[in-house]
């Protein structure tokens, strides 16, 4: 079958990679925070965004689901090239309880080869952290490690953000250790970018790691509105480029964030530089 033609093919546009992608990709929150998604609904979804989305996020729905189901779904995720991606919580939750052998051991029955190590809510020391990403890694796990705690300022939350020098450290300790990514939490990104010269400790960060090494995230259920969503999509695209990693975002967003890194968006226009 002839390839159909590209609407709009005649708009200049800056590249994108495309898949298997080790920059630019882009993580969805799935079968996390909509409910629990269908056959009928991931069929749909990866019919219109399946080309634009890497990671699909997944998690303790799961356990609520018939195996067949869930089975089904991932293999539907792994034939449009989508790998599946349990949540932080999930690993930290094991780690709680001393059951992260029999976890990686599930993950890897069900055909999923992604890990997310964090400690946004466990003391969880950066020595104890490699450990967790090296074994991963030895299992064949491809190791995405979360820097930073969630719910700065909250009451029972930490109450200051990680300095710029601090979340380099322990980035250059996550990846020397192994990860394939660095993912740089949303609400410390927030919490840094209050303070005076926050964004140049934001670029610092960048510099030092590389932007392609780092997942930005921009999560709907923290965030809270898409408009500010939109902005900090924007923030990072205009600094680190339409390939920009980026994660954790509604399946709602995608496409009009894939237009934004096009700079084809009221945000993005001027701000992206086109061929």
């Amino acid at each position: 079958m002839a390839e159909s033609k590209k609407m709009f093919g005649y708009l200049r546009v800056p590249e994108r990679t495309s898949k298997p992608r080790v920059n630019g990709f882009t993580m969805v929150e799935g079968d996390l925070h909509l409910a629990v998604v269908g056959m009928n609904w991931l069929e749909d979804f990866v019919a219109w965004g399946g080309n634009c989305v890497d990671y699909f996020k997944v998690g303790y729905t799961l356990m609520f689901q018939p195996r067949e189901l869930v089975m089904e779904k991932l293999s539907l995720l792994k034939q449009h090239r989508i790998e599946p991606y349990p949540q932080g919580n999930c690993a930290e939750g094991a780690i709680r309880q001393g059951c992260l052998d029999p976890f990686l051991d599930e993950l890897q029955e069900l055909g999923i080869t992604i890990l997310e190590v964090s400690s946004t809510h466990l003391a969880m020391d950066i020595g104890q952290k490699a450990n967790v990403i090296e074994n991963a890694k030895r299992r064949g796990f491809t190791v995405f490690a979360e820097i930073g705690k969630k719910y700065i300022g909250d009451p029972d939350g930490p109450k200051t953000h990680m300095r710029a020098s601090q979340v380099i450290r322990e980035m250059k300790d996550c990846l020397e250790a192994g990860a394939f990514k660095v993912i740089y939490e949303y609400t410390e990104v927030v919490s840094l970018l209050k303070q005076d010269g926050g964004l140049e400790g934001l670029l610092e960060t960048a510099g030092a790691i590389g932007a392609d090494n780092i997942m930005f995230e921009l999560p709907t259920s923290i965030v809270g509105t898409w408009k500010e969503v939109a902005r900090y999509a924007a923030l990072y695209i205009e600094h680190f480029g339409p390939n920009v990693n980026l994660g954790d975002l509604d399946p709602s967003h995608l496409l009009t964030i894939e237009s934004m890194r096009l700079g084809l968006t009221n945000r993005a226009i001027g701000k992206v530089p086109v061929p």
